[in-house]
């Protein structure tokens, strides 16, 4: 009878190390992560980079871009909130994820459709123009022009109701402007435009641009950050030239509402590792990429923080679908 329940003990023991052991398993395969915007913008850019580095600290296993573009993110997003919460479909969370929500119906709740796994980078927006064709040297030559002429001045942004979208938004109400806003299906489509003379300035985020900028074709009027950018330190920030404004596109991952919070702790440490490798953080300099890294219960605060800001933003100026 002993030695049967020493038995029974040691294989309770043995299976609990082998479930304690299958619990740090993950992933056991390759991982998808869903891009609401397409190939080329600043998330579709980090994510790359990112995924470069995930085999490393994930078993080996690959993290998988799948670019969703379309609705202004809410396509994307609507096919992450659909998907199986098993940890194996992972979703790009980008400040639109509570804009585009706010700014019209949406197959998608921000906080009741996700749940928040970390956030790794928080960058600075600017307002991009075209090196040949612009038609202002400075932010204030521009914000001049277009109280003269409000209604005239095309920017673009990556999606409508998107974070860029917004940042414009505000900018606009801030200074009692009016723009024509002009959305496309992610950051590099409006870059594009911008480069073929299609709009005449584009509000994007770190690092859309970046390769125009260094070429001599697209130039920062202003960024809109505390300091200059220190890959790009010519060009000034939008307080230097008398308008206290700041703006900022945060990135970060989510799941599908229901994945268990151990696997959610899980996923979060392995994105974590990545952030901290050294190999990494030099190219994420290199993109201009400001990290900043939350865990779950963190971030998740800083999401409900964001959906009463912007929410308040939105009211105000009756933007959106929901305040006509």
């Amino acid at each position: 009878m002993k030695k049967l329940l020493i038995v029974s003990l040691v294989c309770v023991v043995l299976f609990g190390m082998v479930a304690g052991v299958r619990a740090q398993s993950w992933p056991e395969k390759e991982v998808e992560i869903i891009i609401p915007w397409s190939a080329g913008g600043a998330t579709d850019v980090l994510f790359r980079t990112v995924a470069k580095y995930f085999p490393k600290y994930a078993n080996g296993k690959q993290l998988i871009i799948k670019n969703v573009p379309g609705g202004g993110s809410a396509i994307g997003y609507g096919e992450g909130a659909k998907a199986k919460p098993d940890g194996y479909t992972l979703v790009a969370a980008v400040n639109p994820i509570i804009t585009r929500a706010l700014m019209g119906p949406a197959p998608y709740h921000p906080i009741e459709s996700f749940d928040p796994v970390c956030l790794l980078v928080k960058n600075p927006c600017y307002m991009l123009v075209n090196s040949k064709l612009k038609k202002w040297n400075t932010l204030a030559e521009l914000v001049e022009y277009v109280k003269e002429n409000p209604g005239l001045v095309t920017v673009g942004n990556g999606g409508a109701g998107g974070g860029n979208h917004l940042v414009a938004l505000r900018f606009e109400n801030a200074f009692g402007l009016k723009f024509i806003h002009v959305p496309f299906a992610g950051g590099a489509p409006s870059i594009n435009a911008l480069l073929g003379g299609h709009v005449d300035a584009v509000v994007a985020s770190s690092p859309e641009g970046f390769p125009n900028v260094e070429a001599g074709e697209l130039e920062m009027l202003a960024v809109f950050a505390e300091e200059r950018l220190k890959k790009f330190p010519q060009f000034p920030t939008a307080r230097e030239q008398g308008y206290d404004f700041t703006a900022f596109m945060w990135r970060g991952v989510v799941v599908p509402k229901g994945v268990s919070p151990e696997l959610i702790q899980q996923i979060a440490q392995v994105f974590k590792a990545i952030i901290e490798d050294p190999d990494f953080q030099k190219d994420a300099e290199n993109l201009g990429q400001n990290l900043v890294y939350l865990d779950p219960e963190a971030f998740k605060e800083h999401i409900a923080s964001e959906l009463e800001r912007y929410q308040e933003i939105i009211a105000k100026y009756e933007l959106g679908e929901f305040y006509k």
